[in-house]
């Protein structure tokens, strides 16, 4: 299966946002209580615990290609 786009959360703030702080740095880069799952990047899957491993299908253990 192919990655999809389900949804989306604006995480910039208006006029209107209630806020308990000023953003000093890098805006969007964590810290607003949104965790994505899996946090991809080069070797994530090596680094999963075996329990959420089993769970993928072969093709998102190697989306690269590979034993599948």
């Amino acid at each position: 299966m192919d990655a999809t786009i389900v949804g989306r959360v604006v995480l910039n703030a208006t006029s209107d946002t209630w806020t308990d702080d000023d953003v000093i740095a890098n805006p969007g880069q964590g810290g607003q209580g949104v965790l994505p799952v899996p946090n991809v990047y080069n070797g994530w899957v090596q680094n999963l615990p075996p329990q959420w491993k089993a769970r993928l299908t072969c093709r998102q253990r190697n989306p690269l290609g590979g034993d599948c």
